[in-house]
């Protein structure tokens, strides 16, 4: 096989599963803004199941781009999201299994997600991206306290439904 790993059935499923619900959960909650799932979600489906999560969010971002078509800020999920689950295994030993410190590691991310998501713009006009950033700060505030009340709420249901999911199927 060359050396190179294969994904399981069951890791391919998962995936698609975890994948599915970053997307349902982001279009039912879509009528409210800056209020999502996907920033919590994510954090939890990294805790548990580590780079696993890059494919969830992978089919996440393919759900997006089939349903609301392309644009460049297609383009900035597909890094963004990278980014928080790269945050999130950089951050797991630091903040072990706090909820409230997940709590404000979301509400981070929230409060930059802006600045995060306007970066795809740099290379067409700095300016136009500092504006875009500096436009959307009052969303930023919103989602920093949205992702930090939800992953608060969800941090320990969610990992310990997904643990045991994991420990059932022994992995």
């Amino acid at each position: 096989m060359n050396g190179k790993k294969r994904l399981s059935a069951a890791v391919i499923a998962r995936c698609g599963i975890m994948g599915g619900l970053l997307f349902g959960s982001q279009l039912a909650l879509a009528p409210f803004a800056n209020f999502e799932t996907v920033t919590p979600l994510l954090i939890i489906f990294t805790i548990v199941y580590g780079k696993e999560a890059f494919f969830a969010a992978a089919v996440f971002d393919l759900c997006e781009l089939a349903y609301w078509g392309f644009g460049l800020w297609w383009i900035s999920y597909l890094y963004v999201w990278s980014l928080l689950i790269l945050f999130t295994l950089a951050a797991k030993k630091l903040l072990r299994n706090d909820p409230l410190l997940w709590a404000a590691f979301a509400a981070v991310f929230g409060l930059s997600f802006g600045g995060l998501f306007a970066a795809v713009y740099i290379p067409v006009s700095p300016a136009y991206a500092y504006s875009y950033w500096l436009a959307g700060l009052s969303f930023d505030i919103t989602h920093g306290i949205f992702n930090f009340l939800l992953t608060l709420a969800l941090y320990k249901p969610v990992t310990l439904a997904l643990k045991k999911v994991r420990e059932f199927h022994g992995q």
